[in-house]
């Protein structure tokens, strides 16, 4: 990331053998037998019961992660502003999106290191957007709601009838790349999956496609890494005219024509999509340091994989819990 005349570098490497799975951005590498060395003073310390989390030089910040046997993340940083707490958060929200699009099936363990590095490539769009400028070494806030007003009102009210009619308590809207206003139980999933889905509705069509959200009717398989963690579920992202989108997580239905034919007609006419400040965007500047904070995402709380964008989706898909429930507790 080029911020403050430093950079960060993402390495994602398999565990075990210390094979490289990607580097983000893809330009510079760091030499392999630097990326293997910062692999075996990890694995000595964890053989001799010692966890190594940071390191420092005079000019670099190193930080690792991962889910601790499949998977370890190293963040490699010279930005003048990459604390220790900021690599972290990197690396707990790129562990975070890798769930999301792949799931912990697929992850931990490893069946196949060649495969695993092709499906990861699906994972780079949230995983660039961590590193972009302005991206404060992880995802930014979750939302950017609309001030209170009469617009906020109606549009508030469309959302939720929106989503009640469609069958699920799970909705928002998106004007100028950003959540403007969301359904109450939406607002209620933890703010690391919420960023997590702002930034996919934000930087792309799906995993792997580089489309803004107003592109076109959308039916994407998604994973909750703490609130759903082996179960998938279906993000229905439909443009709006005037330029905005409207995104319902859900399970098996409503079917995506039915939405399309039925329920956007009904519910968002030609006005609502151009509202008045919907495409008003945030100021430029990142939010404060510890505006927010993401969660770590642990192997006992992430999902299983996802089908791919272009697959079908699991009979048993079904709405997420408004608290989350512990790990393995199907919700209906």
């Amino acid at each position: 990331m080029a911020e403050g005349g430093g950079a960060t570098l993402l390495l994602c490497l398999a565990a075990g053998s210390g094979l490289p799975l990607f580097c983000r951005p893809p330009r510079p590498q760091p030499p392999f037998p630097l990326i293997g060395a910062l692999n075996g003073v990890h694995m000595f310390g964890a053989g001799a019961g010692v966890g190594l989390r940071r390191a420092e030089t005079p000019g670099t910040r190193l930080q690792w992660g991962g889910d601790g046997s499949s998977i370890t993340l190293i963040a490699i940083s010279s930005a003048p502003d990459a604390s220790g707490p900021a690599l972290k958060r990197l690396l707990d929200s790129a562990f975070g999106a890798m769930v999301l699009v792949l799931g912990l099936d697929e992850l931990v363990p490893i069946r196949n290191v060649e495969r695993l590095k092709r499906d990861l490539r699906s994972c780079f769009v949230l995983l660039d957007a961590l590193l972009s400028p302005g991206g404060g070494l992880g995802l930014g806030p979750p939302s950017w709601p609309l001030p209170p007003g009469p617009t906020r009102n109606l549009l508030q009210d469309s959302l939720d009838a929106f989503a009640a009619a469609a069958g699920t308590h799970w909705g928002c809207l998106v004007g100028a790349g950003r959540v403007r206003a969301s359904t109450r139980r939406w607002g209620a999933l933890p703010s690391a999956e919420r960023a997590l889905l702002a930034a996919l509705l934000r930087r792309g069509a799906g995993p792997g496609e580089e489309a803004t959200p107003t592109a076109a009717a959308r039916d994407l398989p998604v994973y909750l890494p703490q609130s759903s963690p082996t179960v998938p579920h279906r993000l229905l992202v439909l443009g709006l005219v005037g330029g905005a989108a409207v995104a319902l997580l859900c399970g098996p239905r409503p079917p995506l024509q039915h939405v399309i034919t039925q329920l956007v007609p009904r519910f968002w006419g030609p006005g609502l999509g151009a509202a008045p400040g919907l495409r008003e965007g945030p100021p430029r500047a990142p939010p404060p340091a510890g505006s927010w904070r993401t969660s770590s995402f642990t192997a006992s709380r992430a999902g299983a994989r996802a089908a791919s964008a272009g697959g079908g989706h699991r009979p048993g898909s079904c709405p997420p819990s408004a608290v989350g429930p512990p790990s393995g507790t199907s919700m209906h």
